[in-house]
């Protein structure tokens, strides 16, 4: 009874305390052995997870090149093959054609049979050809042919890493003869871009890295042979293998490296003396539950401090918050809307703050607001539509440039290199969404030059540019050029010959400029034009696909306010006219450049 009497005689403030830690302290100890408990079970199955995928992509590896060395295994028996190799002396020029043309079939149909062969051959000497499924080649050098019978006499597994190669081997006889070169060999090159696929496909399915070691030598991974900074840790995940792979064919364990602990799952194939390889750190298996039980340690932390904090200051959360609220509230009502209260417990006053506030502001700032989210709206959908500026010609462009350098055409490499030199330098700069005149119709004359030599025979380009102080006007970015593309791609898409594009930029009396784009295409339909043009009227939905022309349009509008942006009309060419009225200001724009 004594506790009991010691507890009914403490001030409320120390009853507070201990109540709060009898009911937070068994939550939080309970949570974090849960926790604990979750870790160990997730790794558990994790690993188990890990030596079954494992085990299930060697035995899959290991059937898809059984395959192979049993298709190898029947040119053994190849009555084609034992005589090129062993009579073809004998046999005249046409016989040994033919049987050279059934050889190669096969190794048509072992190429084709399994995904993972890219290139299958026969090496026969006694003809001094390498044969191919569709062609043929120099016979194999002898360094390569001692390399190969060295190795086969070295190991049991047909595979060989070779060259930056991974190759299946058949050599007959079988064992080689002391001193004397095989009669043939039969080889298949492993895909490279296959077996990384696999590798890829076994990471998708586990949390970790995947690895093929092969002849516990080579390192092949996901993105190719290994020429990463991890070269350290392959070469203890390879002793780790090489210290377990005799005992076991599979196998699980821990590694630390750099002071980081890893996961090591691994299988052993003894057909093809290779292992296949996962490893992945503590970290990543067990991340998110490390990561909250860090959460809880600190939530304990806070925790204690708030039960101290608000068991000091339970006396004034009644009286004190209610009266800074009644004085508000006689501020409000003497026409005082800048008023602003704030609590510092998240509790129901907080709410009734939070809400009093609201209302406030709502009052005092409810035009305001409606007018400056109008003018977010308005500038994220200019740099949406900004964005979606995007050039299509550029692959066109550099195979032009490749052509012209293999036909050694000197003078129009130059050419082309430096307008498309000019064309990035102003399309990646960040120099504002503002350029002059000048820059622009610049950029717009090299993208058009760029064209020009890729349609020289097909298109004519008629430019018209008054001399003017206009030049300094002021625009936004990349307007200019996707008009210009807009003619290449459907103005004068289906254009043969004689096609034509016209550039002008004309001053206006008041110091504006006029600027101009059309051309002679003959496909634009007078329903065609019609459709444009209300499609210009009307505002799209922000979801809809948008062309370069609604972009272009869309953008002047934004800028401008209002409809200003593009005029459409046939032009007397034939084709489509674009024009574009700019004022002459040519002051800054009010941003930083």
């Amino acid at each position: 009874m004594k506790p009991f009497s010691l507890f009914r005689r403490m001030t409320i403030y120390p009853k507070l305390i201990i109540a709060f830690l009898i009911a937070i302290v068994p939550i939080v100890v309970v949570s974090l052995q849960m926790n604990q408990m979750g870790a160990d079970t997730i790794r558990e199955k994790l690993l188990a997870s890990m030596n079954s995928h494992v085990l299930s992509g060697m035995k899959e590896l290991e059937a898809e090149f059984d395959r192979i060395i049993r298709l190898h295994q029947q040119f053994v028996l190849d009555g084609d093959v034992s005589n090129l190799s062993t009579l073809s002396t004998i046999w005249s020029q046409y016989d040994v054609y033919v049987m050279q043309n059934r050889v190669q079939k096969k190794l048509w149909l072992t190429k084709n049979f399994n995904p993972y062969v890219k290139i299958a051959r026969a090496h026969i000497p006694l003809i001094g050809k390498t044969l191919l499924p569709e062609s043929e080649e120099n016979v194999m050098p002898d360094a390569d042919i001692a390399a190969f019978q060295d190795a086969q006499t070295k190991q049991t597994s047909p595979v060989v890493y070779w060259n930056n190669k991974l190759l299946i081997n058949t050599l007959y006889p079988s064992p080689p003869s002391p001193g004397k070169p095989p009669l043939y060999i039969i080889q298949s090159e492993i895909d490279p871009s296959r077996l990384t696929g696999f590798l890829r496909q076994i990471e998708q399915n586990m949390s970790g890295t995947s690895a093929l070691l092969v002849n516990g030598k080579q390192t092949w991974k996901a993105s190719g042979r290994l020429e990463q900074p991890d070269d350290q840790l392959l070469a203890m995940i390879r002793q780790f293998v090489e210290q377990r792979k005799d005992n076991d064919l599979s196998g699980q364990g821990t590694l630390l490296f750099n002071h980081t602990k890893y996961n090591v799952t691994f299988a052993h194939s003894t057909l093809l003396n290779m292992e296949l390889v996962i490893y992945s750190t503590e970290r990543m298996v067990l991340g998110p539950l490390n990561e909250y039980q860090s959460w809880l340690r600190f939530l304990f932390g806070v925790s204690l401090v708030v039960v101290f904090g608000f068991s000091y200051w339970i006396f004034r959360q009644i009286h004190t918050p209610l009266g800074k609220m009644v004085r508000a509230f006689r501020k409000v009502e003497k026409g005082d809307l800048t008023i602003a209260i704030g609590h510092p417990n998240d509790d129901e006053f907080k709410f009734l703050y939070g809400q009093f506030n609201s209302m406030v502001r709502q009052l005092q700032h409810s035009v305001q607001e409606v007018y400056e989210s109008r003018i977010t709206t308005q500038q994220a959908e200019l740099k949406q539509l900004q964005s979606q500026i995007n050039p299509h010609f550029l692959y066109n462009t550099y195979f032009m440039v490749h052509r012209m350098a293999e036909a050694h055409d000197l003078d129009n490499v130059v050419k082309a290199t430096k307008y498309l030199g000019e064309y990035f330098q102003y399309i990646t700069r960040n120099a504002g969404k503002e350029a002059t005149l000048a820059e622009e119709w610049n950029h717009t004359l090299a993208y058009l030059e760029l064209q020009q030599m890729r349609f020289h025979n097909r298109i004519e380009a008629r430019i018209i540019e008054e001399p003017s102080p206009s030049m300094d006007i002021r625009l936004p970015r990349l307007i200019l050029q996707p008009l210009v593309e807009n003619v290449f791609q459907h103005g004068l898409r289906s254009v043969k010959a004689g096609g034509i594009i016209g550039m002008a930029q004309l001053a206006l009396p008041d110091g504006g400029i006029l600027i101009r784009v059309e051309d002679n295409g003959q496909d634009l339909s007078r329903e065609d034009l019609d459709n444009l043009i209300r499609r210009l009227r009307h505002k799209p939905a922000p979801e809809a696909e948008r062309t370069g022309l609604m972009n272009v349009h869309r953008r002047l509008q934004l800028m401008r306010g209002g409809n200003e942006g593009l005029r459409l009309s046939r032009s007397p060419l034939g084709g489509l006219r674009i024009e574009i009225e700019w004022p002459g200001s040519t002051g800054q724009s009010g941003e930083e450049r």
